[in-house]
């Protein structure tokens, strides 16, 4: 046995059950090192302060080779209200500044340095092994903090954003391949003594330049940001409100870190999740005006960085607030020369405030963004107005289950909506490689509060108007796996390009550009809706199952699937 090839040794280790393994370990060294492996019992590890030096010991040796997944969790120590935060310092009139509502510019300060140590603590980690071994292949996720929070409701929904500070002393790590940024957890600030800390966007960047092996870029970040939530009384609306003035700033400082960065040449693939939970995202007034995320800029810089990066990429999929300028330059020209799947879920509100889609009547139609100034961002000591909320959910009560249900937009606005997708399409059409292709909407119903909702021919939107529903386009190349047969092929012959977009029809210049995607030679046969939901709205359900790192592409080394993700 010990003369084995190591080659057999490792396919029979890789053919043996759990319990068969923990006997081979003993045959020979050959067996150990195999059974190691194959057992994944070191494939995973989840990295903290007390265990780093276990983690050291474990794998400063044959079994970095083993390892596929890091996991860190970022942590904020618990807030508790106390008497400092009633005797803070003394402002110019003599009056002394309190922050039992309102974190002041010494506490942000305080947290993004502790932020930037637990950081810096991942990778100087990481980087001790690499010093001693050869370079390994893993994943490195990285969780945002979750803070326990005791104290007024005011500290739990937190605006500002967790900064990385200097950067660029971090260390060069080879060894990861794959880099996610994930929130772990869904907070419901209003129901929980928990506060979920959002984090700058450009952080994603700034990290992903420190690795220059990085083939997966991931994320799965807060959404909420910008909108009036469904919840109806005047008291959580304001305790929930996610300030617009640092969520503006975090997507321009996330394209002004694109401008200078030089991501890693072995970048290939992206899944970027700006819109987390999607739930979040729609569970909000859709009668009520969002920010204007693109001012002073003429177009949206955030959007447009995400085109740059794109177009190193082989895989992308989104889900994100975007304009135009992700798929086509404002001027000028754009190529993706590698790129074969792209899956773009947009939110149907744009970075300009305007909504890609409007009611059955036209409702909201012309609905602009509210201008963002510097009254959009949280102060940093406490208002007369904190006090009078505070007081009033004291003698009252914070009602957190009455909602409204103003949800309507189901109908494109073709002045948002059709450059949009004017973009799109001129974007794929110079895509050499492109498989796969699909650009669609979220979309619900309950207008239950919309004025003259029992006026709606609601027959006429869709079969089931309390499921979650979509619109998009779907294109897919001859012998790849199609989008659904109902109508349709798998690995069709033909270039396919799917219409699930109800009764609504693009103009023929619009449809001339999508008809341009793929080989101009090869038969392209176009679907009109759906067979079972007639021309009306389809249920969500076609669209989620359209995943480019799901089970569209199963064999994906990226992101790593095991079996506690």
């Amino acid at each position: 046995m010990a003369n084995l090839p190591h080659e057999l040794v490792d396919r029979i280790c890789g053919l043996l059950t759990l319990d068969d393994l923990k006997n081979t370990v003993t045959v020979s060294r050959s067996f150990q090192y195999a059974s190691e492996r194959a057992s994944g019992a070191y494939a995973e590890f989840d990295l903290t302060r007390d265990n780093a030096q276990a983690f050291l010991s474990l794998y400063s040796g044959r079994r970095w080779g083993y390892l596929r997944h890091v996991r860190f969790r970022t942590h904020i120590p618990p807030y508790e209200e106390d008497e400092n935060d009633e005797q803070d310092e003394p402002d110019g009139g003599g009056s002394r500044k309190t922050h039992r509502c309102r974190e002041s510019l010494q506490e942000l300060r305080e947290k993004d340095e502790l932020f930037t140590k637990q950081i810096n603590f991942v990778f100087t980690t990481l980087r001790t092994i690499e010093n001693n071994v050869s370079s390994g292949k893993l994943q490195l996720t990285i969780y945002t903090p979750v803070r326990e929070v005791h104290a007024c409701p005011h500290r739990k929904s937190i605006s500002w954003r967790l900064h990385l500070q200097t950067p660029d002393i971090l260390p060069e790590l080879t060894s990861v391949h794959a880099l996610c940024l994930d929130d772990e957890t869904i907070i419901d600030p209003l129901e929980e003594d928990k506060s979920l800390l959002k984090v700058d966007l450009r952080i994603l960047i700034d990290l992903a330049i420190k690795l220059p092996r990085l083939e997966f870029l991931g994320c799965k970040l807060s959404a909420g940001s910008g909108w009036t939530t469904e919840l109806s009384t005047e008291a959580a609306r304001h305790y929930t409100r996610d300030w617009a003035g640092p969520y503006r700033d975090t997507r321009h400082d996330f394209a002004k870190a694109l401008e200078t960065a030089a991501l890693p040449s072995t970048l290939r693939q992206a899944q970027l999740n700006f819109l987390y939970p999607l739930s979040a995202a729609e569970r909000i007034d859709q009668s009520q005006k969002v920010p204007n995320l693109v001012s002073p800029a003429a177009y949206d810089p955030f959007s447009s960085s995400l085109r740059l990066l794109s177009h190193q990429l082989r895989k992308l999929e989104l889900k994100v607030v975007a304009d135009a300028t992700l798929f086509w330059p404002a001027d000028g020209a754009a190529s993706w020369p590698n790129l074969e799947s792209i899956c773009v879920l947009f939110h149907i509100s744009s970075p300009s405030g305007r909504w890609y889609f409007e009611g059955p009547r036209g409702d909201g139609h012309d609905t602009k963004g509210f201008e963002v100034t510097s009254a959009s961002y949280p102060p940093l000591e406490d208002t007369s107005d904190d006090e009078a909320w505070d007081e009033d959910i004291d003698e009252n009560g914070l009602d957190t289950s009455t909602i409204t249900t103003r949800r309507f937009r189901v109908q494109p606005n073709d002045e948002v909506l059709v450059p949009f997708l004017t973009a799109f399409a001129k974007a794929a059409s110079s895509m050499p490689a492109l498989k796969e292709a699909c650009l669609w909407a979220p979309l619900t119903w309950d207008a239950g509060d919309v004025d003259g909702d029992e006026d709606y021919d609601t027959t006429q939107i869709a079969k089931w108007l309390n499921r979650p529903l979509a619109w998009g386009i779907t294109y897919v190349a001859p012998a790849t796996f199609g989008f659904h047969p109902f109508p349709g092929q798998h690995y069709s012959e033909s270039r396919q390009l799917w219409w699930t977009t109800a009764q609504w029809r693009p103009g023929d210049e619009l449809r001339h550009l999508f008809q341009q995607i793929g080989d101009q030679n090869t038969e392209l046969i176009e679907y009109w809706g759906h067979e079972k939901y007639d021309q009306k709205l389809a249920l969500r359900l076609i669209f989620d199952q359209f995943e480019i790192f799901g089970s569209r592409h199963p064999d994906s080394p990226w992101p790593v699937k095991l079996s506690e993700d």
